[in-house]
């Protein structure tokens, strides 16, 4: 019976003995964050250097979990998304864009101080670079993705320039390397990526736009349950950036000055409530289509004066010139992504938040120069009038007996609002 015995026990001493070794390994490995990082985004690889090197210096390894920042249709990226992530699958996700000069987040969702900046910039030949988009000479003609949206918004506010739409930004670099362009507007992003694969191209001059909703600040969302983990990764950057370490991880996307005097844009605690209802949805080359929610409407409809801009036989025949021209991209109901079409929605508070200040000049240059997507200002004078008509319609504003012409509609100021149910 000793032979047994013996067995039996250096057996259950080499358990014990491999049970230890197991639960001092355990024991001592690093606590770790769990973080999502859009592989769609032309700044993964920079968002998850900068999260690995922060939780480093904090003690934390890094788990990371991929997603695709792409929505139905291809293009945009549902809101409700980033706050199911941040909810169920990890503690971070890191590289959101925050508009500068008009702060929003997902519902239910917190961010980080920012860690890095990017934004749409002015590229340009070096030597033959104008400071500004207002320093162009008169007739300058400008390149342009066709869902750089915010971009095109700058069209209406610079008379001084002619925009030209491009399917891809690899196409108008290419016309702007052969002087066909005075300069191109674009996502840093994208053009970073691309002239990464493209070192012949470097001879370039790229500065962000110094103009409202051009500049964007990255952020990494978390949820209420993850606010230990926002702690880890903002001391983290925090030590990267007394060490000097910051700058050269996360160039070329150097942080900009702080918005709020403490170094970045403000936590979810310090935002105005309104604020933290909306978001910015992905398209595949990463370039921010926006999706606002209902913020600002709050004035009864009885005390609205809301301007008669068109007719009803505009708004009518608009409804068909829309369907032929625009509905295969913003869809039937003009609901755009949320109804799973690629474009973005053109009637409600999703397309018309007061915070934005569009005005019916904005849109409509936007509408009649650089849409359709795919054969931009092809359309008549008319057909462009009349879908706006279509579009103030859809978004509440009443019919009267004057007809909207392309000359008001080019330079008028009215404000673009959602004055629907």
């Amino acid at each position: 019976m000793s032979l047994p015995c013996n067995k039996r026990s250096r057996f259950l001493a080499l358990t014990a003995c491999v049970l230890g070794a197991v639960c001092t390994h355990r024991a001592g490995a690093a606590p770790v964050l769990k973080v999502c990082i859009d592989q769609a985004s032309h700044t993964a690889v920079m968002d998850a250097r900068v999260v690995r090197a922060a939780a480093k210096t904090q003690g934390y390894e890094i788990l990371t979990v991929h997603f695709i920042g792409i929505g139905r249709g291809g293009d945009g990226f549902p809101v409700s998304r980033f706050s199911r992530m941040a909810q169920s699958d990890c503690q971070l996700v890191m590289g959101f864009p925050v508009d500068v000069s008009d702060p929003r987040l997902p519902p239910d969702l917190q961010a980080t101080r920012a860690y890095a900046s990017t934004g749409f910039v002015l590229v340009q030949r070096r030597g033959v670079a104008a400071p500004s988009l207002g320093e162009l000479p008169q007739g300058s003609e400008v390149g342009i993705a066709q869902l750089d949206t915010y971009a095109g918004l700058l069209y209406s506010t610079h008379p001084n320039i002619v925009m030209h739409v491009y399917p891809e930004d690899s196409q108008m670099l290419a016309d702007l390397q052969a002087n066909q362009l005075a300069a191109g507007l674009a996502w840093q992003p994208s053009i970073e990526s691309y002239l990464s694969h493209h070192l012949q191209q470097r001879a370039l001059a790229i500065r962000i736009v110094p103009e409202r909703h051009m500049r964007w600040d990255l952020v990494a969302l978390y949820g209420a349950q993850s606010q230990g983990a926002a702690s880890v990764f903002e001391d983290g950057i925090e030590a990267l950036r007394s060490s000097g370490r910051l700058q050269r991880l996360i160039a070329p996307y150097q942080l900009a000055a702080a918005v709020d005097g403490t170094g970045g844009v403000p936590t979810a605690a310090r935002w105005p409530r309104a604020h933290l209802q909306a978001a910015i949805a992905w398209s595949p080359d990463s370039t921010p289509a926006v999706r606002i929610a209902d913020v600002g409407n709050s004035v009864p409809r009885k005390s609205r004066r809301i301007p008669a801009l068109y007719t009803d036989e505009q708004a009518s025949k608009g409804f068909v010139a829309y369907e032929q021209n625009c509905g295969m991209c913003h869809g039937p109901l003009l609901d755009g992504q949320a109804g799973g079409y690629s474009g973005p929605a053109l009637k409600g508070p999703d397309f018309a938040d007061p915070s934005y200040d569009f005005h019916l000049s904005d849109i409509f240059n936007f509408v009649a120069k650089l849409m359709p997507a795919g054969t931009p200002g092809s359309l008549t004078h008319e057909q462009d009038v009349v879908i706006m008509a279509y579009l103030l319609q859809q978004n509440g504003y009443p019919s009267g007996a004057q007809e909207l012409t392309y000359e008001q509609a080019e330079k008028s100021k009215v404000p673009i609002r959602y004055y629907g149910k």
